[in-house]
């Protein structure tokens, strides 16, 4: 039922519906969802009956047939956005994490198109001035490389500004968004967000303002601190930029922002294997001398706390008690260590889909559709409700 006083949405969406369901938390009221693959337009049709689903490659997709609606929603990826590293673009679509990471070797050529194509929504906005109902805005999420290392992004950004937009872009960390009835995610997620607004609408404010920290003041609404003069604000936190105290009698120290530990989301009660029985399957194939050598460290710096062995490569253990990396769409990263008496006497166990899903700030009630491994990805590609939840607020109150 669509109210009369609500913003309407369409979403060209990836992953599990994170952007759509923090819209509607935001107070919009989808129409309609789009996507290739049918578990994720399962879990549309499971979470959001109201809303239409359709069920087709975004790239092939009719756009003079979406419905009105005040605000186009989607995330998308390009294969331009490449590696760094001089090598050629490859053939496939990126995820949004393989897109931004650096050195990354072997890629494979069957990732999965889970993303609309940046020029998708510039097809999907031309398509909609055309019909003579054009979007008020058009916002969604990409890696910070998406606007620092793609050659076309300025050409991009151009396309939107002769159609009639003004772009705004932020930078922000899921662990720092506290939007919604869920909180902050105890993820870090670093992501830039772009938001293009129709000319002669309000600019609205995409001011991150974590609770933060303050050794002086206590806590505070952090302000978002560049490390370095850009011209565009795209970076990731702790590398690009900080937080400082808002108030000036303490000469605006560095406040950190307060985040949310990955324990609350761990169950305990799930079944666990001893690292000295090995990989489960029918014949004993131990774990290898490197995961061996990770959980090892995390016994010596944790002692008998449990902790996360974490499955990338410079990367080694970390507490409960912070938030973890980021969740990605392939495969699973994080390994959950209940310490024993020796390292074969330690218990483990890969986190759950459910818990990826809480890191993700996904509700316990939203359901995922598919196999483990299609929900997996419905996870990673998903934008954490929390950070929808706070884009939409802000174009709410403007819209």
């Amino acid at each position: 039922m669509i109210t009369t006083d609500a913003p309407t949405s369409i979403h060209l969406f990836a992953g599990g519906c994170g952007d759509l369901a923090g819209f509607k938390e935001a107070g919009f009221q989808p129409l309609l969802g789009a996507n290739h693959a049918p578990p994720a337009i399962a879990t549309l049709r499971a979470n959001f009956p109201g809303v239409r689903g359709v069920l087709e490659n975004i790239h092939t997709l009719d756009m003079r047939r979406l419905p009105r609606a005040r605000v186009l929603v989607g995330s998308p990826i390009c294969k331009e956005a490449s590696p760094s590293g001089g090598r050629a673009a490859p053939k496939a679509q990126l995820t949004l994490d393989e897109a931004d990471e650096e050195n990354k070797e072997n890629l494979p050529a069957d990732w999965s198109l889970t993303r609309a194509t940046a020029w998708d929504l510039l097809r999907a906005t031309e398509a909609a001035i055309d019909a003579g109902r054009p979007f008020d805005v058009v916002a969604g999420e990409n890696v910070p490389g998406f606007g620092l290392s793609w050659l076309l992004f300025d050409t991009w950004l151009d396309g939107f500004y002769r159609l009639g937009y003004i772009p705004h872009l932020t930078s922000v960390d899921a662990a720092h968004i506290d939007a919604g009835d869920e909180g902050r995610a105890p993820q870090h997620r670093h992501r830039m967000l772009f938001v293009f607004v129709r000319k002669g609408l309000p600019a609205p404010d995409l001011r991150p303002r974590p609770l933060s920290a303050c050794p002086n003041c206590g806590p505070v609404r952090g302000v978002q601190r560049w490390e370095k003069g850009t011209r565009r604000k795209i970076g990731i936190y702790g590398t690009s930029y900080k937080y400082v105290c808002p108030n000036r009698r303490c000469g605006h120290l560095e406040a950190v922002p307060i985040t949310r530990p990955i324990g609350d989301c761990i169950d305990f009660s799930l079944p666990t294997r001893r690292v000295g029985d090995g990989k489960a399957g029918k014949t004993f194939r131990p774990y290898v001398d490197e995961t061996r050598r990770k959980i090892d460290l995390g016994r010596a710096k944790y002692g008998d706390k449990p902790f996360i062995a974490i499955m990338r490569r410079n990367c080694v253990a970390q507490s409960l008690d912070e938030p973890i990396g980021t969740i990605t769409a392939e495969g699973s990263h994080h390994m959950l260590v209940i310490p024993g008496d020796s390292l074969d006497n330690c218990r483990i166990r890969m986190l759950s889909t459910t818990e990826k899903a809480r890191a993700q700030r996904f509700p316990d009630h939203h359901r995922f559709q598919g196999t483990d491994t299609e929900r997996t990805r419905l996870i990673g590609n998903a934008v954490p409700p929390n950070v929808g939840t706070w884009l939409g607020q802000r174009l709410a109150a403007v819209l």
